[in-house]
């Protein structure tokens, strides 16, 4: 398939157009209350430990210093 320069850039052009136009999904709900961000805070930590929980960590990765008071 043999394009010419400008039938590629116009091409390109709409693929762009059409990216652009295309919208994200409804924005999250914030919580409201102090009591909802708290617990919307403390399932995100949950979800954060449970992601970290789940990556080994070899002894060689370990910092090679001692912390002392």
């Amino acid at each position: 398939m043999k394009l010419t320069r400008r039938e590629l850039a116009a091409a390109l052009a709409s693929g762009v157009a059409a990216a652009q136009t295309e919208s994200p999904g409804p924005p999250a709900p914030q919580p409201s209350t102090p009591q909802r961000e708290l617990e919307a805070a403390q399932e995100h930590n949950r979800s954060a430990a449970a992601a970290l929980a789940g990556v080994a960590v070899p002894m060689a990765a370990e910092p090679a210093f001692e912390f002392k008071a």
